[in-house]
């Protein structure tokens, strides 16, 4: 009992710390609003909310478009570049949003390709600058969609290509063209996968900072920033953060509810592959044309651009300043992630082992994280962190034995935070995989619950425990908002270094973190295409 009940304590603590952006944030709604709350209320909530929706509006209807038409063409139909085509197309998850944003920005102006290439052929690159511009809400529209459509894609493509070809014959045997196959036969059996890509790309669409930033469109993650960091109002910002977040759960719910209510079932006895359809002539160069723009636009385009400013600036990678960056850039995404890691494991074992309500219910809590954008639980961590470090000063009548506010502490703790999700869903996914009766028959030569997971399930659960550490490495070294505001003074990571130079206007400087950061972001992208685009479908 009492080895359950410091197990209650543990998770408890946990709990409490992984739930305190969102309590702060919700407490401050009982705080007294200030005069520059009325002011944002006045003139600008109301563009805070049209911007917000006018982007997950049209960027849902784009990504939606572009992930199921591709994902439909490379699982039924066979044409030219196919087998090429769908991995590619999830490539675009590897380049992080604010740097597809900052390449964008910059090629149309003078240091860009397409700036260079019409100056030079037709000596318009002038007429080009003034008359394209990118730094809109249009053109993050653009650059969201083109980043953000793999999510619709892999989930789609993974619900096409489990679809047995026995209810695609009984729909051509009741006439349906091809058409009328993939709008009542197709999507509705994809809609789970559709529904939960575009609540990823809504929670995307709403956590975005560094885009907003860059293009001047004033939404909720910009409008955060700017009231906490240029008014210097505390209890605004919190009010904002309180709004996006109600926002966030919102979507999470109609999520679930969407995927509890629609469940589709094969009832056939037989599962038979897809038989793809061969594409001749002209739908056959529409198909490969289709995919060619989508995959130009969102990874062709943008890295051949990071190339030539690259050859153009490439000593920069010579200068200690830059290894300083990849050394901090590791080491506090390798600390971080190895922590998330062992937690996530730790509680995912003692949800296994326990079977309490309780233990369930926490885990369900702490994967809440990943849905939370950046900027909210930076600001949700900092507002206890600074009271914590006043109280210190109160207490002790001079300064703090140790200032949270600023320190790696803060920071770790927000990227377990954002995070842990990740590694708790993919552990959870490899323990399940692992039997009870094994953890029964350890019991009953006297192994105790940390030497089962130690001795039994670690070295059983190895490549799952890699992939998430990587995993969770990865999404730390793009994270930005949460970086920016949480750092310690003088420490820049690849993110932030990418973000400073963009904001100096330095665009061609750019290329060498960019690119150390995509490399960086190729490795998920591998796991995910050998997972899902790569695995060839069993017979039965």
């Amino acid at each position: 009992v009492s080895l359950m009940l410091k197990t209650k304590y543990i998770i408890g603590f946990f709990l409490i710390l992984m739930m305190l952006p969102i309590l702060t944030i919700f407490s401050y709604l009982f705080v007294p609003s200030t005069e520059i709350w009325e002011h944002l209320i006045e003139n600008l909530l109301n563009t805070y909310l049209y911007n917000t929706g006018f982007l997950v509006f049209w960027v849902m209807f784009f990504t939606f478009i572009i992930g199921v038409s591709c994902a439909w063409l490379v699982t039924m139909y066979n044409f030219p570049g196919k087998n090429i085509f769908r991995w590619l197309l999830v490539f675009p998850i590897a380049i992080p949003t604010y740097v597809s944003a900052f390449i964008y920005a910059g090629l149309f102006e003078p240091s860009g390709i397409l700036f260079d290439m019409t100056e030079q052929f037709f000596g318009m690159g002038a007429s080009l600058y003034k008359t394209i511009g990118m730094r809109n809400i249009y053109g993050a529209v653009f650059i969201l969609t083109i980043c953000l459509y793999p999510y619709v894609y892999l989930l789609c493509y993974s619900a096409f290509n489990q679809q047995s070809y026995c209810a695609f014959e009984v729909g051509r045997s009741m006439g349906f063209t091809n058409t009328e196959c993939f709008l009542k036969i197709g999507l509705p059996l994809a809609r789970p996968g559709v529904i939960a890509g575009l609540s990823f790309v809504v929670m995307e669409t709403l956590a975005e900072y560094g885009t907003m930033d860059y293009y001047g469109v004033s939404t909720f993650t910009t409008g955060i920033f700017r009231t906490w960091f240029g008014f210097g109002d505390e209890n605004s910002s919190l009010h904002l953060a309180s709004i996006l977040l109600t926002f966030v759960f919102i979507v999470m719910i109609v999520e679930r509810y969407s995927r509890g209510n629609s469940q589709y079932f094969h009832t056939s006895q037989v599962m038979r592959n897809i038989r793809q359809k061969n594409l001749f002539g002209f739908e056959s160069f529409c198909a490969f044309l289709w995919c060619f723009i989508i995959i130009s636009l969102a990874t062709l385009i943008p890295i051949f651009q990071l190339l030539v400013w690259f050859l153009d600036t490439y000593s920069s990678i010579f200068k200690e300043s830059y290894f300083q960056l990849i050394w901090n850039t590791t080491w506090i995404a390798g600390i971080s992630s190895l922590i998330i890691v062992l937690i996530s494991v730790y509680f995912c074992y003692l949800d296994r082992s326990l079977k309490s309500i309780f233990t369930n219910f926490s885990l369900k809590v702490l994967s809440l994280g990943y849905s939370i954008p950046g900027v909210v639980i930076a600001i949700g961590i900092m507002t206890p962190i600074a009271f914590f470090d006043e109280l210190q000063t109160v207490l002790t009548n001079d300064k703090p034995f140790f200032y949270l506010s600023g320190s790696f502490i803060a920071l770790i703790l927000a990227y377990a935070i954002r995070f842990s999700t990740i590694s708790l869903k993919t552990n959870e996914s490899g323990l399940n995989k692992i039997k009870e009766n094994i953890d029964l028959t350890a019991r009953s030569y006297g192994f105790s619950k940390i030497s089962i997971l130690r001795k039994i399930h670690a070295p059983m659960m190895k490549v799952t425990i890699i992939t998430s550490l990587i995993l969770v490495f990865v999404d730390i070294v793009k994270e930005l908002p949460a970086t920016l505001i949480m750092r310690p003074f003088n420490f820049n990571t690849l993110a932030v270094n990418i973000y400073e130079l963009a904001s100096a206007e330095q665009l061609s400087y750019i290329a060498s973190p960019a690119l150390t950061l995509i490399i960086i972001g190729l490795i998920p992208v591998i796991i995910l295409i050998r997972k899902t685009v790569g695995d060839e479908r069993e017979q039965y």
